[in-house]
């Protein structure tokens, strides 16, 4: 590309925020169009751009048989249309419902999230009070209001009481057992989500060069994962009535464990929790 003359820019880690950057700058000076798939680029722009700068075009560029229509978002208008308060909290909104870094709430879609952040002034205050927090002790406690308001919860009602008053309101009304990953989730799983959350954000908003171990994620056999909690997901006690004894890999919902939402522990016949496929156990390592 460099030989045929073509200006090229090389990103050392993830691409997004040095495309969409480029884009704006391009903007400063002509009408631009961003060719792309990834909603992060979307989101990128609309939190980054200068509402005062010449066009700039976002289209996605995959035609299919099944798709013949090609979506096209004219980024300053979008902007205007959503606000800059509501595009300025994007990055955290899109963070904290999913994305490629972070898990997807059960039953919170992105759409709802939106709809949400844009209605409610709590959503908003406790979204400004995460995105310039720097203590890990902040983000967890504005992150727990904002996960807690998406369920419904009242403010400051915490999410292990919410978490307590779902499942109660279920057993009274369910005629089948409580599906435990549809209820909202612990304060502990939480708090790792709104700090990786919260790393997302601070990368995508082009600020502080952040240690992911210290954000949420840990090192394991040389990569990084998120730390899922560091709490039991229930009492020993009854931890060990469930457990497995697949003769298999506990890779299917035949494992007890499996189908009860629960990692094989060592109370388990033959894989005693280490060796199958429904057992994250790992050796962390050094950095």
């Amino acid at each position: 590309m460099v030989e045929k003359g073509i200006k090229t820019k090389h990103a050392d880690a993830e691409a997004d925020v040095l495309i969409a950057l480029t884009a704006i700058e391009s903007a400063k000076t002509e009408a631009t169009v961003l060719l792309g798939e990834d909603t992060d680029l979307l989101v990128l722009l609309l939190h980054h751009a200068d509402v005062t700068s010449n066009s700039l075009i976002f289209k996605s560029g995959n035609v299919s048989k099944v798709n013949t229509h090609i979506k096209i978002w004219d980024i300053l208008k979008t902007k205007l249309l959503l606000g800059e308060e509501l595009c300025t909290l994007l990055p955290l909104i899109h963070a904290i419902s999913g994305c490629d870094t972070t898990s997807r709430m059960f039953g919170v879609s992105k759409a709802a999230t939106l709809k949400k952040f844009g209605e409610h002034d709590f959503l908003k205050t406790q979204a400004q009070l995460l995105c310039n927090a720097n203590a890990n002790d902040d983000v967890i406690s504005a992150g727990e209001n904002i996960i807690s308001s998406l369920y419904n919860g009242a403010p400051y009602e915490g999410l292990n009481v919410l978490r307590y008053r779902k499942f109660a309101a279920r057993v009274l009304t369910n005629k089948t057992c409580v599906q435990i990953h549809t209820l909202p989730p612990t304060s502990n799983a939480a708090s790792f989500h709104s700090q990786r959350a919260y790393l997302q954000m601070k990368m995508w908003m082009n600020k502080d060069n952040l240690n992911p171990c210290e954000w949420g994620w840990k090192v394991a056999n040389g990569n990084l994962v998120p730390v899922k909690c560091t709490m039991d997901a229930a009492p020993s006690k009854l931890l060990n009535i469930i457990r497995c004894n697949c003769k298999t890999n506990c890779d299917t919902k035949r494992c007890t464990c499996r189908k009860n939402g629960l990692e094989c522990s060592v109370a388990c016949g033959e894989c005693k929790g280490t060796g199958c496929t429904n057992s994250s156990k790992t050796v962390d390592m050094d950095d």
